[in-house]
């Protein structure tokens, strides 16, 4: 099974896509884990998102609209996992790209859209940089971050797996309460 998850940012996507690497096995590909290697080549900070958001700009623009789900099919290949998990699909073409790539394998597709309000991912955001000794930024800021033109098919892609797959709001459940819904959903 390929399961493609989705999301805005802080909505829960890395945590349900670790809690299906650790408890079930499945082989993980991240878009953002792409991006920090892109990052580091050129010498840049691969945790900065500002950062990441303008290198997949650039990306697509030297390389083509698919350049980043290109990039995952490559690191695919040889991949032999009953489950892999597909994080972070951000536009039209990632949807594209995990529909070739389950025809491709023969397998069943699901796709899994995370979701919480700017509230509630913005309180989980500032948490994440407090951690790392990061400065949190304000509410504007972050709204500011999701403005960028690599989130704009973000509500399309809502809208495929809302009619494909599923859509689970995080805002008043925790990590193990999502796990349930994430379980039930993939047949786990």
């Amino acid at each position: 099974m390929i399961i493609g998850i989705a999301g805005p940012t802080a909505s829960g996507k890395t945590t349900v896509a670790n809690s299906l690497e650790s408890t079930y096995g499945a082989s993980r590909m991240r878009y953002s884990a792409i991006l920090a290697e892109i990052a580091r080549e050129k010498g840049l900070d691969p945790s900065d998102k500002a950062t990441l958001q303008r290198l997949y700009l650039e990306g697509r623009k030297e390389q083509g609209e698919d350049f980043l789900a290109k990039e995952m099919l490559k690191r695919l290949e040889g991949v032999a996992s009953d489950l892999i998990v597909i994080e972070g699909n951000r536009r039209l073409v990632d949807i594209d790209a995990l529909r070739a790539l389950a025809r491709e394998r023969d397998e069943e597709l699901k796709f899994l859209f995370i979701d919480a309000s700017v509230d509630v991912r913005l309180g989980r955001y500032n948490t994440r940089l407090t951690e790392t000794n990061d400065t949190p930024i304000s509410h504007d800021a972050f709204c500011t971050l999701e403005q960028n033109e690599s989130e704009r098919e973000l509500a399309a892609i809502r809208d495929i797996f809302r009619a494909e797959g599923c859509v689970i709001d995080t805002d008043t459940l925790d990590a193990a309460q999502t796990m349930q819904q994430v379980v039930k959903y993939l047949g786990l």
